[in-house]
């Protein structure tokens, strides 16, 4: 339970290991190199989708003041950007179950990362 960073330089390896994290949870064939990740079958990976459809969910408890006053509470987007697509994400997977939730900051809106007062003190004002 907690928060795990995987830091390290580029080209290293942390979106790789993500990734076989991602697909451990899957069914495989035994021998193809996954019998020997190990992960919460409840994992769901984050990322932002700009552009992507949302539908009345509640993305207040990171997102409250939009444009124009956008309802936070009940969003609705057909095009949703990388900031408010990724918090639907995350409350969709909360809505159903997920216990680990997998963030690579590649595919993530970075603008939406680093408004958490957590991880501002992860991730130094030098260090942005």
């Amino acid at each position: 339970k907690g928060i795990t960073l995987i830091c390290g330089g580029g080209f290293h390896g942390k979106s790789t290991l993500l990734e076989a994290l991602q697909v451990g949870i899957y069914n495989h064939i035994p021998g193809d190199g996954r019998e020997f990740v190990a992960v919460d079958p409840n994992a769901v990976k984050i990322r932002a989708e700009d552009g992507r459809s949302v539908h009345l969910v509640d993305i207040s408890p990171f997102i409250n003041n939009l444009p124009f006053e956008k309802d936070t509470t009940r969003f609705n987007s057909e095009d949703a950007s990388g900031s408010t697509s990724q918090a639907a994400n995350i409350m969709e997977a909360l809505e159903i179950g997920a216990t680990t939730l997998l963030v690579d900051e590649d595919t993530c809106a970075t603008n939406f990362m680093i408004r958490d007062r957590r991880m501002q003190q992860l991730v130094g004002k030098s260090r942005e």
